[in-house]
């Protein structure tokens, strides 16, 4: 009976004493100010350019599937440029960029 008793007050002391011992070590802190704000939207997001030379390089390739290469790349390029510009405004609404 002595020995459950030990036992108990021993576990009890344990599960006692960690959770205070651990307090100061998972202390809640502010993070740093940010002197620099947000990156500039090129650092961020593609340019346009970029995404329009990707759409026509994949339009290419299904125009050519389908028969027409140049008609491919001219939709892939119109559809890459307004996706890379919907990106960018997304960003910059968002507040990731400027």
């Amino acid at each position: 009976m002595v020995r459950l008793m030990v036992c108990y007050s021993t576990a009890a002391w344990i599960l006692a004493a960690v959770p205070v011992s651990a307090t100061p070590q998972y202390a809640q802190y502010y993070p740093p100010p940010s002197y620099y704000g947000p990156p500039p939207c090129q650092a961020v997001t593609r340019g346009p350019l970029r995404g329009a030379a990707r759409g026509a390089a994949v339009g290419a390739v299904g125009g050519a599937i389908g028969g027409n290469a140049g008609k491919g790349a001219a939709i892939g390029a119109g559809v890459g440029a307004v996706g890379g510009a919907i990106r960018r405004g997304t960003a910059r609404s968002s507040g990731y960029c400027y």
